[in-house]
């Protein structure tokens, strides 16, 4: 083994740990070897807590960005990282978006999902156990010049505010396996990791692994997708 190998090997197992090191890297050759054909797509499911209204924190000062609920054909729209028809299948879907904007200018958003999220990556449907306590989270973005400011903790403080507002304790979110710095922010938040699901996607067809019930899915087309149902955690506030 080189020792160029052998050190990017050891710098994926530092940062990934030796178990989903291991995956990322199986992922990552499955890729290669298929010319992207093949793909592993590996998710964590979390479950961050809501404070209630009366632990609410005040949103932080900063009188030059607003943070506010957007309808459909809003203006800042336009600036949005994804596609319109992404956009519109949100909006369509019943999400709400949480936006972010300094001096007119886009910084950045939250999406909130009420009783079911349809995922747009792969084939699968996550079903909220408990929906009148709970929320889906999703799609959090800071525009790359925000993101050394407070953008970030103001998005969240003003979603939290709102959820309380509603009665809901959990709000859920997936985490890209391959994405660590993720994870770790949300750790910060208090996050408690429930399980993980893991796709294979080849063409049409999609092999789903995962820590919760179905465990085992295939299937081949839109129709047959599959549905996890997320549980608030055990240690649930009462």
């Amino acid at each position: 083994m080189s020792t160029s190998l052998a050190s990017r090997l050891g710098s994926t197992f530092r940062q990934f740990g030796w178990k989903e090191g291991s995956i990322y890297l199986l992922g990552k050759g499955l890729s290669q070897a298929t010319g992207g054909r093949l793909r592993l797509i590996r998710y964590h499911l979390v479950a961050q807590p809501v404070p209630p209204s009366s632990e609410a924190r005040p949103l932080p000062p900063g009188s030059r960005t607003s943070i506010e609920f957007i309808s459909p054909g809003a203006p800042v729209i336009s600036q949005f990282p994804r596609p319109s028809k992404v956009i519109e299948r949100r909006f369509a879907n019943g999400d709400r978006c949480i936006t972010a904007q300094t001096d007119g200018r886009f910084a950045g958003y939250i999406w909130l999902a009420r009783n079911q999220y349809d995922e747009d990556t792969v084939r699968c449907l996550y079903r909220l156990a408990d929906p009148a306590h709970s929320a889906w989270d999703y799609d959090v973005y800071v525009d790359t010049d925000f993101r050394m400011g407070r953008t970030f903790s103001r998005l969240w403080a003003s979603a939290n505010q709102q959820l309380a507002s509603e009665g809901v304790r959990w709000s859920f979110s997936r985490i890209a396996a391959a994405n660590p710095q993720s994870l770790d922010s949300h750790r910060r938040l208090g996050i408690r990791k429930l399980f993980s699901a893991s796709f294979i996607k080849a063409d049409k067809w999609q092999l789903m692994l995962a820590g919760a019930r179905p465990y085992i899915h295939l299937s081949v087309s839109e129709a047959s997708r599959p549905t996890l149902d997320v549980h608030p955690p055990q240690t649930d506030r009462s």
